[in-house]
């Protein structure tokens, strides 16, 4: 059976233009490094003939696979279907965007490899974004997403990633999650490291990213937080009422404390203060109705024995080599949880 050694994930939308060029420098970076490989695509709902292409392309050649969904499901799920769609002994991701470079695989490759690691994330030093919408909230999230869950990794939304086929046996990628990759390795025990990478400006097409996209991570880092070490939407519809809430009945209590401080308006004679503690309330229940929601979704996929996305249609070469089975890691066996599969069921 000819087994790559490397597997690529590469998850598409949109990005017609940029994946020629993409999967020449991923051929280039690859065969001069001698490594054995082979391309995993995933198109997450294109509408610009990106799926086309990489279906032509994969009739071409044996070693390009297309995963094709119905519609899009958004970055985490395409991760996941990559995995379950991989063949080689490691696993590499990146953007198709063009701003990872594929010169870097090897160099994190060989890290791996050679200081018995499980786990190597990318760490864009000078990074090719725009600072306001990119950049700082960026920063923010890491910061944040470091502090509560007390991972060692600083670029945790760096797509750039090279993986041993084991660590991602047993995670299932709901909502956001794959920002999450490095706090779900470190929890089931593995050996995370990272490097500097290379981050190139985007030539072609326009960003997925956003400030709203911001907030969805942030509402899923409650949820890691909550769960600390288990593992999809709900929580986005939930959490964002509870915030709003939040935030109004913040607005209410400064308003509430400026007319006592400057005006002498005692808190009983002022009814916005009972408005504020109405809606301290509903958020705190609405935010609890939402991690609660996050359980039960994930017990409802894993029950099913199916991930939360359709694939339209598989491409490229069907043969014998066995993907990645949903398994339960041996160390924590002991202790099951939401990212991990109660039965072993391949996809």
């Amino acid at each position: 059976m000819n087994r790559p050694l490397l597997s690529v994930i590469l998850p598409v939308c949109n990005e017609r233009r940029n994946l020629p060029p993409l999967i020449g420098e991923i051929d280039a970076a690859l065969t001069a490094a001698d490594i054995s490989y082979e391309i995993v695509a995933i198109d997450d709902g294109s509408t610009d003939g990106s799926a086309e292409w990489l279906a032509d392309a994969a009739t071409e050649r044996n070693d390009l696979t297309l995963v094709e969904f119905r519609r899009n499901f958004g970055q985490s799920a395409a991760f996941d279907a990559g995995f379950r769609n991989a063949r080689g002994r490691y696993i590499a991701s990146l953007d198709a965007d063009g701003q990872n470079d594929p010169a870097d695989i090897p160099r994190m490759l060989e890290k791996l490899r050679s200081e018995n690691l499980e786990f190597v994330s990318g760490q864009r030093a000078k990074r090719k974004d725009g600072f306001v919408l990119r950049k700082v909230p960026s920063k923010i999230a890491n910061f944040l997403i470091r502090r509560i869950t007390g991972t060692k990794i600083r670029d945790l939304g760096c797509s750039l990633k090279v993986y041993d086929r084991h660590v991602v046996e047993y995670l299932h990628l709901y909502g956001e999650m794959h920002r999450f990759l490095a706090v779900l390795i470190e929890t089931g025990g593995g050996r995370t490291g990272q490097m500097p990478v290379n981050h190139r400006p985007r030539v072609h097409g326009q960003s997925k990213y956003g400030l709203t996209r911001t907030f969805k991570v942030l509402l899923d880092l409650a949820t890691v937080w909550f769960l600390r070490g288990f593992s999809t939407k709900p929580i986005y519809i939930f959490g964002g009422s509870a915030l709003v809430l939040f935030g109004g009945s913040v607005a209410c209590d400064l308003y509430v404390a400026y007319r006592r401080l400057v005006h002498g308006v005692y808190v009983h004679l002022q009814p916005l203060f009972i408005i504020s503690m109405v809606f301290a309330l509903a958020a705190l229940q609405l935010g609890l109705l939402g991690l609660l929601a996050e359980v039960a979704v994930r017990t409802y996929f894993e029950s099913r024995g199916r991930p939360p996305y359709d694939i339209r249609r598989i491409c490229g070469r069907r043969d014998e080599i066995p993907r990645l089975k949903i398994a339960v890691a041996p160390n924590l066996r002991a202790t099951p949880s939401p990212f991990v599969a109660p039965t072993n069921h391949a996809h």
